[in-house]
């Protein structure tokens, strides 16, 4: 990798640094809605089985 591209990149990863807080809020928020779901299923499962 030459100086001009490992410049760029070094850039590239300065900028995404500020973008970090509101990805792991967005990320843990879908975590959290799949939890959700995934114990409504088995609520449903549960009761089909019984």
């Amino acid at each position: 990798m030459d100086n001009n591209k490992q410049e760029k990149d070094t850039s590239n990863q300065d900028f995404d640094k500020g973008r970090l807080p509101s990805d792991y809020k967005f990320l843990l928020e879908k975590l959290r809605v799949i939890s959700e779901i995934v114990s409504m299923l088995e609520k449903k499962f549960l009761k089909k089985e019984i």
